[in-house]
């Protein structure tokens, strides 16, 4: 009555099983008679996409994983001893809808789907955990289905903007350059020749953007404003040549009758070559944010890939650069030097995404000093990766509900409580754990992946 090439199951082996506990002895016996044990060795494929799906699965020793070959960002579902996998009562799967692979020498209780009518009255306390079992592996499709989705959305949004805007960044970057030269070429025919060597020495000394406090700026201006009234200039240079970090003292060797030449040329052209330097600075920083675009979506890259996990950290606090104003402390504690971990990088930057998102969001409403930390370490087993803020903490009573689906702690209307159901079941699929521990004015999420 089992299944053709397995072997006899054994009674003591299925009475251990979760998913038949409190289930009588006759339908233990029943399962033996109709079931049967598979073996697989590390890497042996147990299904392929399209296979007919003939039978009702439980592992018993070992691991499955399950991908689909046209999910671009590699998203796995891992069934573990004990787990219950293929047709279930009442579904209506016939072909499989990827490959599953075992990992590491596997077990597995199989039976003929043709069995599954019978299965439910011989099992009853079975059938209602397969249902609930389907319930959950319908939700966890959909959930893949969101995430692939979303990162693909994000990777062709990255690639639209890359196309779009690597090229007037480009140009502004050529045009600020020809500025810089054009200038140059001006003072050749404009200013006299014995001056340009007293421009170029002052040139030398300038520099775009010097701080200073109010109290001294308002010195140097009013040191300034005085030199230029005795030597009968326009006092309003004296903020230009402030900002360039001059003083009077620049010009001592400046002979009187070339100042009135001088002067003008170097405050015009100081104002010019900081505008260019300015849409220079904003030309590359519009690359970067493109670039960090690119790389937190892993566009371009394999699913599957040798992952940075402190890049990938830094990447993601770049994509939420817009939120981390100074009334925000941003503390990075990395080890460094932390060996790569082989994951899914979009993944694994949606986890962090979330946690920071969800660290922010707790500041937003915290009262006094804003403080988001971040800290990595190598553990004897993997890396162990901290987000941390100084919020108003999450309410005991609540802790133990954070990671279900449609529960949050925000408003109504501002979360979909999706956010940390997502980081749960991305880690879990990476072999990976992830803690919460919180209090008033502390709250950290720990994430260990294994290396």
């Amino acid at each position: 009555m089992r299944p053709e090439g397995t072997e006899p199951a054994s009674v003591e082996e299925l009475r251990q099983l979760a998913l038949l506990e409190g289930e009588g002895p006759e339908a233990i016996t029943w399962l033996v008679e109709h079931c049967g044990v598979r073996r697989y060795e590390a890497g042996e494929p147990v299904m392929a996409k399209g296979d007919a799906v003939a039978f009702f699965v439980i592992v018993l020793e070992g691991e499955v994983h399950i991908t689909r070959p046209e999910d671009v960002q590699g998203s796995i579902m891992i069934r573990q001893a004990g787990h219950a996998m293929g047709v279930l009562p009442f579904s209506r799967l016939r072909v499989s809808p990827g490959n599953a692979l075992a990992i590491g020498p596997t077990r597995l209780l199989v039976m003929d789907r043709e069995h599954l009518r019978e299965l439910v009255y011989r099992a009853p306390l079975l059938a209602q955990r397969l249902v609930q079992e389907m319930t959950d592996r319908t939700r966890e499709f959909t959930q893949l289905n969101e995430r692939g989705s979303k990162m693909l959305a994000l990777g062709k949004l990255a690639a639209g903007l890359s196309h779009e805007l690597n090229n007037p960044a480009s140009a502004a970057l050529r045009a600020s350059a020809r500025m810089q030269e054009v200038l140059l070429e001006r003072r050749r025919v404009v200013v006299p020749e014995a001056a340009l060597p007293l421009i170029a020495g002052l040139d030398s000394a300038a520099q775009c953007g010097v701080t200073l406090d109010a109290l001294d700026r308002a010195d140097r201006e009013a040191e300034f404003e005085r030199w230029l009234s005795e030597h009968g200039l326009p006092e309003r240079y004296a903020v230009e040549l402030v900002d360039a970090g001059l003083t009077p003292a620049a010009f001592a060797h400046t002979p009187p009758e070339m100042l009135g030449c001088v002067l003008p040329v170097l405050v015009m052209d100081y104002e010019i070559l900081c505008l260019a330097e300015e849409l220079k600075e904003t030309s590359r920083r519009i690359a970067d944010l493109v670039d960090a675009l690119k790389s937190y979506s892993y566009m371009d890259q394999t699913p599957v890939t040798e992952v940075d996990i402190e890049r990938g950290l830094e990447l993601t606090l770049r994509m939420y650069g817009y939120r981390l104003g100074p009334a925000i402390e941003v503390c990075r504690q990395y080890q460094g030097g932390l060996p790569r971990v082989r994951a899914n990088g979009g993944e694994l930057n949606q986890v962090w995404g979330n946690l920071i998102d969800n660290a922010l969001d707790a500041l937003d409403a915290a009262a006094g000093p804003k403080r988001l930390a971040i800290r990595t370490c190598q553990e004897v087993r993997g890396i162990l990766v901290e987000i941390e803020d100084n919020g108003a903490g999450i309410a005991p009573e609540l802790q133990g509900r954070v990671f279900e689906p449609f529960f949050t702690t925000k408003p109504v209307g501002e979360g979909t409580g999706l956010g940390l159901d997502i980081v749960q079941r991305i880690v879990r699929a990476h072999k990976g754990s992830v803690r919460l521990e919180s209090k008033p004015g502390r709250t950290v999420f720990q994430v260990r992946l294994p290396v």
